[in-house]
């Protein structure tokens, strides 16, 4: 079995490439060092880099939007692969142009068409629904088989089939570990003898970090010595400038176990909203791993993918959107500081090899074994 792995090499403000980053550089790496032929084709919508290269076993290709070298790409796989074997599969991760770039070039090469949903796509800002046709129902209805981030994702877009397998965002247990809190505050010109609650993400509204920001005033307000530690894009009617924020901007993807590491309590703030409820954020493995006690609210990014850890945490989580909640929650990890366990099968090789079983039922002559011997 070969495969073709092709996606977004800029996404959720990472470098899939340079920061060897999230599903789509980690999947197919892993599948590539179990013996899988993979090649992995990386669509850059942020720089000019045509970028050709090795990562051990895996093959790499990047190339660019604005200087046409994405389509060369195309045009050469699609009408002159060469000697290159042709892949058994081809998975696509992201929008509806990487799946229908998969899509097409599965059909070529009569090969199986995998479409990995990470996230709503068609709630993305730049979704393009054309009269007539709706490109993210057209790829999810033809794929031979589909990878979904979270069961709730899956049943919100209505599939639940053989062909379709749950494949969580995974975390990177080298990079994100239990690390010093002072060696790692000291990293970051940091003050050692501060109670910092961290945030790291996104900060669209329905991530919860006004929630946040208010619940930390509260209780600034009441005494309490505690401090936000801030980092991600803010948006343009945020205060992050106030006394109790220590903001460091968009923290690199390298510095980020040292940041969670920095904190004395990591919050997920979320709230409910229909993007939200049927994601599946790594953020949240993370912070598990880094070994830092959890504060959340009780969403269903939280609840259905981490049940036992929702379980640990009991009555301290709190209800989205509720600011008040939210500073009772801290006010009580700050005292307790209660850790939950590590999610089992959430580091990025045990995810590939579950998904590398499934890739091989999608395997064309696989796939007619099985039919033949049912």
């Amino acid at each position: 079995m070969s495969v073709l792995f092709i996606g977004k090499r800029f996404y959720t403000n990472r470098d899939a490439l340079r920061d060897h980053y999230g599903r789509i550089y980690q999947l197919p790496w892993y599948w590539s060092q179990a013996g899988i032929p993979t090649q992995l084709w990386l669509i850059d919508h942020q720089s000019r880099e045509n970028i050709v290269q090795t990562d051990d076993l895996l093959k790499i290709i990047s190339t660019p939007v604005s200087n046409l070298a994405v389509f060369r790409q195309y045009a050469k796989q699609m009408y002159g692969y060469g000697a290159t074997p042709v892949p058994d599969v081809v998975v696509a991760s992201g929008d509806w142009y990487a799946g229908l770039i998969a899509y097409h070039l599965a059909k070529r090469w009569r090969a199986r068409f995998v479409y990995d949903v990470y996230d709503k796509y068609d709630e993305f800002s730049g979704y393009w629904r054309l009269p007539g046709f709706d490109p993210f129902h057209f790829l999810l209805q033809r794929a031979d088989a589909r990878f979904f981030a979270s069961r709730a994702l899956m049943e919100q877009i209505g599939h639940d089939t053989q062909s379709d397998f749950i494949a969580p965002n995974g975390v990177d247990r080298q990079l994100f570990r239990p690390l010093d809190k002072q060696a790692s505050r000291a990293a970051l010109g940091l003050p050692p003898d501060v109670t910092f609650v961290g945030y790291f993400g996104g900060m669209g509204i329905d991530r919860g970090v006004d929630d946040l920001i208010t619940a930390v005033r509260r209780l600034r307000s009441k005494g309490m010595d505690i401090e936000l530690l801030l980092g991600g894009i803010a948006r343009a009617d945020m205060d992050v400038r106030q006394p109790g924020i220590c903001y460091l901007g968009d923290v690199p993807f390298e510095r980020m176990p040292e940041a969670l590491a920095s904190c004395d309590l990591l919050a997920i703030p979320y709230r409910r909203s229909r993007f939200m409820d049927a994601g599946a954020s790594n953020k949240i493995t993370e912070a598990i791993a880094c070994g830092r006690p959890l504060v959340a609210t009780r969403t269903p990014n939280f609840m259905a993918n981490f049940p036992h850890q929702a379980e640990e945490l009991g009555g301290m989580l709190a209800t989205p959107g509720d600011a008040d909640d939210l500073a009772r929650v801290i006010g009580e990890q700050c005292e307790r500081r209660l850790l939950v366990a590590m999610p089992q099968g959430f580091d990025w090789q045990s995810i590939a090899d579950r998904l590398a079983t499934s890739l091989e039922l999608a395997n064309p002559a696989a796939h007619s074994a099985v039919e033949t011997e049912v």
